[in-house]
């Protein structure tokens, strides 16, 4: 995961600048970048928090953001895998410490950083589905009210992944209502919330959150 920051900071500045702004030698920076080494050591996390320090990560996000004053379109902001890079090591240093078992994406976009997160940190990961999938053995079917409207929806959830312990990932957070039910579901089978981490959150989301209630909430744009 370090590497891979290290890299994706090179594609923005020289040797030279990276050196300057990391503290690592020119030499230890090109035998990590080319894979002749890796990095290793109890202060690999510290150099991950550093190293995320020299990027405005949500400035990053803000700019691929397009809305349209009540609906937000981020597929600019997980197309870019050089960006879903960047996020990866910034979701690791926010739960650092904590129990996760596997990652569960409640959306598309969800899916790309969990696959992302998955593979870096060898997690289980999981998706959820809208469809139908003709196997309620393997999946919980979930009922939940859209956001102001008298509708419900409908989602579908891996029964394996309810009994874990599991980060959700999402690139919206705008409906309480569906993550109400998701934790109740969590509950029942014996597993955990262990937090949400999300590309972009709606202050009405936000307010209704009452502490602890979804583990550690983390969205990095607030609209």
């Amino acid at each position: 995961m370090l590497v891979d920051l290290l890299k994706t900071l090179k594609t923005m500045m020289d040797y030279k600048t990276l050196s300057s702004q990391t503290g690592i030698p020119v030499s230890t920076l090109s035998r990590y970048i080319t894979n002749k080494t890796i990095p290793r050591g109890r202060r690999l996390t510290e150099m991950v928090d550093k190293l995320l320090q020299l990027v405005d990560l949500e400035a990053f996000v803000r700019q691929r953001l397009v809305s349209n004053g009540e609906d937000v379109d981020i597929s600019s902001v997980v197309s870019e895998s050089q960006l879903v890079k960047l996020i990866v090591p910034y979701i690791y240093k926010e739960f650092v410490g904590y129990k996760i078992d596997a990652v569960l994406a409640v959306d598309k976009a969800g899916l790309i950083l969990a696959t992302a997160f998955g593979l870096a940190t060898m997690k289980k990961t999981y998706y959820c589905t809208s469809d139908d999938t003709g196997f309620p053995n393997r999946w919980r079917e979930l009922k939940y009210r859209v956001k102001e409207a008298r509708i419900w929806s409908k989602l579908y959830v891996p029964r394996e992944a309810l009994k874990s312990n599991i980060l959700l990932t999402v690139g919206v957070l705008d409906n309480i209502l569906l993550f109400k039910e998701l934790r109740d579901r969590v509950a029942e089978s014996k597993g955990d919330i262990t937090g949400v981490f999300s590309l972009v959150s709606s202050r009405s989301f936000m307010k209704t959150l009452k502490p602890y209630q979804l583990g550690k909430v983390v969205s990095l744009v607030t609209f």
